[in-house]
Parts: structure tokens; C-alpha cells; sequence
């Protein structure tokens, strides 16, 4: 972050320099140099201090909050010691355990600390020259700050300092609005008789959702694979942010706008958004929705964690970018992060209308993937998305087979039934962006065969199956098919570079190939 920005002279960042780290605490494995050097020379204004010392802290936080700034951010590098106030050859260490007895020890210990405390401040009060009143204000709200009441002891100007009872100031925080607002008779409008890329129709959608200031993005590297960055920028380029090659950060920053209340968006390939960070992010968010839904918790309604992953490049989209790139298994990866609601996008006007979705807030954490290269509209203008529903691309009332599927499996699902329906074969196709218990645990009770064909490890397959076992629904396992893309023994592999023609035909779900796979299990 470069000094030339504007409005971040209202920036002030503190780095607690403890010297410390997890593995080791004595030392840092990884240096960090000269803080002071690095921040300015990228046109910060820095603060050194001792961060045990109040006086020090104090001074610094003052100068930032009430004198004059110069157009520059600043920063407080606070320098401490890891377990400093207490047994440090203790508390110098990662989540340490106390004994009963080790904890009284320190108690004890922290109650001389604070009595030792207020005897520094308990004295002679020289060269007031008539501010007494003002000094005496001063010298009680700084002592209040740590727990301590000061009362001018006349005729002498000494102080009498004594150790008060903390006093917790909480209060539940106040509701949030999420619901963004924005015009939307200035949303494209689509013609079913042309292709649109999904990246044309997240910067066309977000050119009218940036006009709420809570909308926000940040991309990493591949801004133009998700249309992020183009279509917030022409609204507002200080709410369009591009990370570079750094997804951890990405992710974090992205959470750090949620919890200020924005409706953010993240964007990188499938394959690259990090496990762990996302992990932490999910953990925080139930940490928040726990919060709302205790009575006496601190947060209210509306602060829910607004964060939507926009995952670019799914299923077979990357084509030639190869294994690296290819995201067949990261929906199946992350179904096991709680709290996560995974969609998977298929048509340039279901696209439009999850966005929207997503515009009325509290969706909490979204996993939305969307294709890369162009594709037809599936839907009419009417189509409303909700999630954990099905939709039927094509239904007869005596067909005997139904093609579960989603993203560009769509397409070729749909151009199957086409190649069918010629040969006089009627079969119902399925569109399932997000799971649909409901519609699963009917199919199953269908008497039809159900064949899921999905260009992925067969994420929807796997959500049938664990369906099927928490209901207790019984079903006919000879008329479960999947085609996918784990190997013929069910393994998961990874998908090699190739066009997407050859990476479908390779993995037996191009249209002629799954229609062949039709007639096949309805003739036995």
C-alpha cells in the first residue's frame, strides 16, 4: 500500500513486534529487518515505541487522532516482549497451560503490579501554576483507562489513588441493513439467441450494484477472468481492489470488508483459493452467528459475514491451462467447510439472478462458480434462483431416465436430449446449481434412473449419496449412474491439459457420448 492513495492519511496501522513467533520464541527464523526503514520508504509515517509503556502509546495514538497529518498513513510499530507482565519463561510459549496454582501466583502477581501502579501515580503534584483543575481531569481519565480512581488529597496537592472495579462496556451492536440498493431496470437485459461470457455479466451487474458504497472486490491476478475489478472500478476504483499474486491475502481482506458490514466479493481460479484461510474464515463466521443468536451476545441482526468466493474456471473451462488450473475438485474439497453454500453456474441469466440473491443480504459465505468461455441463455427473465433447488431443463411425463447435472454439463446435457428426442427417446434434464435434497430424495423415489453427469468428481453424486444415507431412503442402486471425472475405478485424478471437445469426449460426457450412455441404460 503506497502513500500516494488518497484518503489514507486517516489510516493508522499498529504491528505488535513481540520478537516472537510460534515455533521458536526466542528468535525469528524469518527476520523482519528494519520495520521502520521498510514503512518509510514506502511514504509512511512511523511511530516506534515501547509498547508497554502507556505513556508512549498514549503520545502516539494523540499525535495520529488529534494533530495535524501530512496526507500520509501512519503506523505504530509497538515493541514488546511475548509474555512480558507475567511468568515469562511461561507465557513465552504458543496457547500455554497454567496450573491452579501457577494462575493464583499470577494473579497475585498482577494485583501488586496494578497496586505498584498507583503508588507511581500517588505523590506531589508540582508545577500545576493553577491548572490543578485541568490536570487533575486529565491525570483521572488516563488512570480511569486502567482501572484506577484519582482524588486530589488537599491541603498538600497530593493524589490519592486507589484500585476501582473494572467496568465491562458492552452493548449489543446495532442492527445492519445488507440489502443492497441499486436500480435495477439498469440491469442487461439478455437475448436468448445470443452467448455471453459470465465475466461480460458480473462487470454489466456490478456496474449497478457498486452504486451502494457496500459493495467491494478484491481480485488476485486474474481480475479478468471474474469481471470483478472492470465493474466496480467504473463506479468507483478505490472499492476495486487487485491483490496480485496473493490469494491468502485476498481472502482475509475479503473478510475483513465483511465484518465492516460490505457485500464483498473475492475472485481467483478454483483450484486457488486457500483451504486454510478459508477454513478460518468459516470458524469466525459461525463465531458471529453464534454471537447473533445468543441473547446475550454482541452481535444483532445484519452481521452475518457478506462474502461471496467467485470461482473462475470450473469443471473443464480452463481447457488448455492444464491440471494446475482445472477446478474438478475443488467443490468436492470444500463441501466439508461448514457454513459454505456452493454454486455452481450454468446459464448467463442464472447468473444474473444469484447476484441478485446474493444483493439481498445475509447470504452469508458463497462459493460461486462460473464459467469461463460464452455460453447460451437457458433461462427466461422470469427465473428467480434459490438456493438448494433444482430446475428442470426438459421433463416428460414418461420418461424414464433423469440427467442430474450443473455448469457447462448443462449445455451438453441438454443438447443430448436433443440428439434423443430425434430417436424418438424422451429423458429429463436437471439443472442443479446448488444441492436439492428435496428434489434428490424424490427422484430416488421416482422409479426412474437417475445418471449424474457432471464435469467435476461429482460433487452432486457424492451430496446424492449422503442424502440418501441421512434420510434413510431406500432406492434401486442398479439405476444410479455417474459420469465424471474420477477414473473408472472411482479414484480421484487430476484433468490434463486439452480443448474443452477433447477433455469432454475423454471423459465420456460430450452430448453424442451421453446420449449413447442414455440409450444404453434404458435398453439394459
Amino acid at each position: 500500500m503506497y502513500a500516494g492513495e488518497t484518503g489514507l492519511e486517516n489510516l493508522c496501522l499498529i504491528v505488535d513486534r513481540n520478537y516472537g513467533q510460534l515455533d521458536c520464541t526466542n528468535r525469528l527464523i524469518l527476520g523482519l529487518g528494519d520495520l521502520k526503514a521498510k514503512f518509510e520508504a514506502f511514504g509512511w509515517r512511523v511511530f516506534e515505541i515501547d509498547g508497554r509503556s502507556y505513556s508512549q502509546a498514549y503520545e502516539a495514538f494523540d499525535t495520529f487522532k488529534n494533530k495535524v497529518r501530512d496526507g500520509r498513513p501512519t503506523v505504530i510499530i509497538s515493541n514488546t516482549t511475548k509474555g512480558f507482565g507475567g511468568f515469562s519463561n511461561l507465557t513465552d510459549s504458543h496457547k500455554t497451560n497454567f496450573s491452579g496454582k501457577v494462575f493464583e501466583l499470577e494473579m497475585e502477581y498482577q494485583k501488586k503490579r496494578l497496586a505498584n501502579r498507583a503508588q507511581e501515580l500517588t505523590g506531589f503534584w508540582s508545577g500545576l501554576e493553577g491548572k490543578e483543575e485541568t490536570a487533575v481531569k486529565e491525570l483521572g481519565a488516563f488512570a480511569a483507562g486502567m482501572n484506577l480512581s484519582v482524588v486530589p488529597d488537599a491541603p498538600d496537592n497530593s493524589f490519592r489513588v486507589t484500585v476501582t472495579e473494572p467496568k465491562v462496556k458492552t452493548c449489543k451492536a446495532a442492527p445492519r441493513n445488507k440489502k443492497l440498493q441499486y436500480p435495477r431496470d439498469m440491469l442487461p437485459v439478455l437475448d436468448k439467441t445470443k452467448e455471453y461470457a459470465a465475466s461480460s455479466i458480473v462487470t454489466d451487474v456490478m456496474k449497478v450494484f457498486a452504486r451502494d458504497e457496500k459493495v467491494v472486490s478484491i481480485d488476485s491476478d486474474l481480475s479478468s477472468t471474474s469481471g470483478l475489478f472492470d465493474g466496480i472500478s467504473a463506479v468507483d476504483k478505490t472499492r476495486a481492489v487487485n491483490v496480485g499474486i496473493a490469494e491468502v491475502n485476498m481472502m482475509c481482506m475479503g473478510e475483513a470488508y465483511a465484518a465492516a458490514g460490505y457485500n464483498a466479493w473475492v475472485s481467483t481460479f478454483c483450484p486457488f483459493f486457500e483451504w486454510r484461510a478459508l477454513r478460518r474464515i468459516a470458524i469466525g463466521y459461525q463465531e458471529r452467528l453464534e454471537a447473533i443468536e445468543s441473547k446475550a451476545g454482541w452481535l444483532s441482526d445484519g452481521h452475518r459475514l457478506d462474502l461471496t468466493f467467485l470461482a473462475t474456471a470450473p469443471n473443464l473451462e480452463t481447457q488448455t491451462n492444464g491440471a494446475t488450473h482445472m477446478g474438478n475438485d475443488d467443490i468436492t474439497v470444500f463441501s466439508g467447510i461448514a457454513h459454505l453454500k456452493i454454486i455452481d453456474t450454468s446459464c448467463p441469466q442464472q447468473l444474473m439472478s444469484i447476484m441478485e440473491w446474493i444483493a439481498e443480504g445475509n447470504k452469508g459465505l458463497v462459493y460461486l462458480r462460473i464459467m469461463r468461455a460464452k455460453s447460451k441463455v437457458l433461462y427466461s427473465s422470469d427465473y428467480t434462483f434459490e438456493y438448494g433447488k433444482g430446475y428442470y431443463l426438459s421433463r416428460y411425463e414418461g420418461s424414464k431416465i433423469a440427467v442430474i447435472t450443473s455448469g457447462r454439463g448443462a449445455h451438453e446435457a441438454l443438447a443430448a436430449a436433443e440428439i434423443l428426442k430425434s430417436e424418438g427417446v424422451e429423458v429429463d434434464i436437471i439443472d442443479m446449481p446448488s444441492a436439492d435434497e428435496a428434489m434428490f430424495v424424490e427422484l430416488a423415489g421416482s422409479g426412474k434412473s437417475l445418471l449424474f453427469a457432471e464435469q467435476n468428481n461429482g460433487y452432486l453424486y457424492s451430496e446424492f449419496q449422503k442424502t440418501m444415507f441421512k434420510n434413510k431412503v431406500n432406492f434401486d442402486l442398479n439405476k444410479i449412474f455417474s459420469i465424471n471425472a474420477l477414473d473408472e475405478s472411482g479414484k480421484a485424478i487430476f484433468i490434463h491439459s486439452g480443448t474443452y471437445k477433447q477433455l469432454a469426449e475423454h471423459l465420456g460426457l460430450s452430448a453424442k457420448q451421453l446420449a449413447g450412455t442414455v440409450k444404453k441404460i434404458i435398453t439394459g
